[in-house]
């Protein structure tokens, strides 16, 4: 195996969860932090009066007060993660706790970010990388064979009970393997590692769903997501190292039958070109006229929108690699160009581009000057 080391920088907020939803009971916030906490360890220490003070507010169903008890009883060794948190999201969760009554106020739940179980560290899963990036290598592959594919891969799409296996297809046919023998399929001899990340990388905030005109849409619940610090909110020295693992030998080795060949040059191209064409078609359709976000999104230079293109810099173009994971990524990086097809569940009909956006507020600057970004750009530099 030949490894990759890459320097990793989040240009913009991302979101990787596993499902976890913490609800008001089960953190407390004190100043800019939210301190998750373990109720049943709270629960177990107790002393006598306290729990005598608790169970009489829970006869009498007076539950905040209940939960206030809960509350100033954690102690430090009830503590299971302690996460910055953004202003906006501060005010709001600071009503869910205070108001454990009202349904409305109680959807206000934080989406937590994936951790090992064993450290309670983030990390940055390596199939969400190793996912993005062979949507890249299939959509190039998809181009230079486009026609015969769109023949095979159109008429799936147009019948609902075919539709779920037309990625299938598409994937086979683009990488030249059958699916029934996954020896053939390339990636096999691609590997990305799961990859921790420190524990101050990461900050509760607030997100919301913007529609092509720029108006918000109000029609959702509050969503308060964990996500990680970005350039967007002005970390310069906010990365960390992802490694790729490439078995060339095999690659080079013609006894190892594959479908096509891959080297770490034409997957890097494969993901500039995409990437960079997303960007460009995003910041068409729902950024064009407006501020927020901007046009560099949080990249400081490396990457820049014009009208009708994105440029990036040499160093990027000789050692980079740009990909979009996570939350919020938006069918449109999880499909290839010219045969994009998703499903719009409200209008029931087939669609090519999405109607909305979700940004979440970043602050670059210590005066609380802010701009909203979408999730999920990372870039990545050959160290």
């Amino acid at each position: 195996m030949t490894v990759y080391r890459f320097h990793a920088t989040p240009l913009t907020p991302i979101h990787v969860g596993n499902g976890e939803t913490l609800a008001p009971e089960d953190y407390l916030i004190e100043g800019d932090y939210l301190i998750q906490f373990n109720r049943a360890a709270v629960l177990r220490d107790l002393k006598p009066e306290t729990r005598r003070q608790l169970e009489e507010r829970l006869d009498r169903n007076d539950f905040q007060s209940a939960q206030e008890i809960l509350r100033k009883s954690v102690q430090p060794r009830h503590q299971q993660r302690r996460v910055q948190i953004g202003a906006e999201s501060r005010t709001d969760l600071l009503k869910a706790v205070g108001n454990p009554l009202d349904p409305v106020v109680r959807q206000r739940a934080v989406q937590g970010f994936v951790r090992n179980p064993l450290t309670g560290r983030p990390y940055l899963p390596g199939s969400a990388l190793k996912g993005a990036i062979r949507t890249a290598v299939v959509n190039a592959f998809t181009q230079k064979q486009l026609p015969s594919l769109k023949a095979a891969i159109e008429p799936l799409l147009e019948n609902p009970r075919d539709r779920r296996n037309a990625w299938k297809a598409l994937e086979t046919g683009a990488l030249n393997f059958q699916f029934r023998d996954l020896h053939q399929d390339p990636f096999r001899l691609f590997k990305v590692a799961d990859t921790e990340l420190p524990l101050d990388h990461t900050r509760v905030d607030k997100v919301w769903p913007v529609k092509r005109d720029g108006s918000e849409d109000t029609k959702g619940i509050q969503m308060h997501f964990e996500r990680l610090l970005s350039r967007g909110d002005g970390i310069e020295d906010g990365g960390f190292t992802v490694e790729l693992e490439l078995d060339e030998q095999a690659i080079g080795d013609a006894r190892v039958k594959l479908g096509q060949r891959l080297n770490m040059e034409m997957i890097r191209r494969a993901c500039i070109t995409f990437y960079a064409g997303r960007i460009l078609a995003e910041q068409r359709r729902f950024f064009a006229n407006a501020q927020p976000p901007e046009r560099q999104f949080g990249a400081q230079g490396l990457i820049k929108i014009n009208p009708d293109k994105v440029l990036v810099t040499k160093s990027i173009q000789e050692r980079g690699l740009l990909l979009r994971v996570g939350r919020f990524s938006h069918f449109e990086s999880l499909s290839v160009d010219n045969l994009r097809q998703g499903w719009n569940v409200q209008a029931r009909k087939s669609i090519t581009e999405g109607s909305s956006r979700t940004l979440c507020r970043c602050r670059p600057n210590p005066d609380g000057a802010s701009m909203a970004l979408p999730f999920g750009w990372l870039l990545l530099v050959l160290e």
